[in-house]
């Protein structure tokens, strides 16, 4: 049977090309004729797609280097909460299913001095190492000024000249919930953001859609405002970023309705007792046969102690 003539036939001419990034030799690149021989103007091109070929590995290798860099940086922000008595937290992340799958959304939840929690979830823009970067600084930003107190209008209002100082050319969002101990209402504040879900104790829910800030960041002079919501035991609230809600062609409001009618399906026992595997019901219709562009971020925010009567 006829056979393809090797490579290694010392009878055969052969084209010799190294293939390398700018840092280091990957090998070469050994191809012999289909002919008797190389035609100047085949070699030429050969020669020209190799090299391509080498500029597309090693920016291969450093999208994949800058993936896993930002990775890493990402989970280890995204830590365990930790509630006080009397409330329950339950924290979703997921990265975006296309691109880079490394964006710059985050949660957070710590106590203030006075003994508050401050419940957090935010986005920077676009994605990869550099977003992934930002979110680490702005989220330590917003604990440090947290320390000297202040109102999540107030919390906010800072973290965006922080930002505009610091990346002019960067925007970010945020949303921001105050639980004190013993208030029996909820202080929160928002920044170019979708706003929370409340899911009342008798299983009602209403979107908080007092008029957001503008996004942090950008070159205008704002006191982003606070607005109070009385809550009891039994409420939940939801903290969310867009890439939960929002699809192509559908815009943000039908998901936020999807979101609110996964949240009020809950019953109250299962928040009560299983808040964990609550926020994955919760997701699980709002991300059912979706391509996500982006990342999706949920936080649960539950005050234990619902009536008994309660669905």
């Amino acid at each position: 049977a006829d056979r393809p003539p090797s490579a290694l036939d010392p009878g055969r001419p052969l084209l010799c090309v190294p293939l390398s990034t700018r840092r280091a030799p990957l090998g070469v690149l050994t191809l012999s004729p289909p002919g008797a021989r190389w035609e100047p103007d085949d070699a030429v091109m050969l020669i020209e797609l190799i090299r391509r070929a080498s500029i597309a590995i090693e920016n291969a290798r450093r999208f994949e280097h800058n993936r896993d860099i930002a990775e890493t940086l990402q989970r280890a922000l995204l830590t365990e909460l930790s509630a006080p008595p009397g409330l329950g937290l339950a924290a979703r992340y997921l990265p975006a299913t296309r691109g880079l799958n490394i964006g710059g959304d985050w949660y957070d939840a710590f106590r203030q001095p006075d003994g508050s929690l401050i419940t957090v979830v935010g986005d920077v823009t676009g994605h990869g190492l550099h977003a992934a970067v930002m979110m680490s600084q702005l989220r330590t930003a917003l604990r440090a000024y947290a320390v000297d107190g202040g109102s999540p209008g107030r919390l906010l209002t800072r973290l965006h000249v922080f930002l505009h100082h610091l990346q002019p050319d960067l925007f970010a969002t945020a949303v921001i919930a105050r639980f004190r101990p013993g208030d029996p209402t909820i202080t929160w504040a928002a920044a170019g953001h979708p706003p929370p879900v409340l899911r009342l104790p008798d299983g009602r829910v209403r979107v908080l859609d007092a008029k957001p800030g503008a996004m942090l960041g950008i070159p205008l002079r704002q006191e982003i405002a606070d607005h109070t919501e009385p809550v009891s035991p039994g409420s939940t609230l939801a903290l969310y970023t867009d890439g939960l809600v929002e699809r192509r062609a559908q815009g943000i409001d039908p998901g936020i309705e999807r979101l609110a009618a996964a949240l009020g399906g809950c019953g109250a026992g299962e928040l009560d007792t299983d808040l964990e595997g609550a926020a994955d019901r919760v997701l699980e219709p709002l991300l059912k046969d979706s391509e996500r562009d982006d990342d999706v971020c949920l936080l649960l925010c539950h005050i234990a102690g619902a009536p008994s009567s309660s669905p």
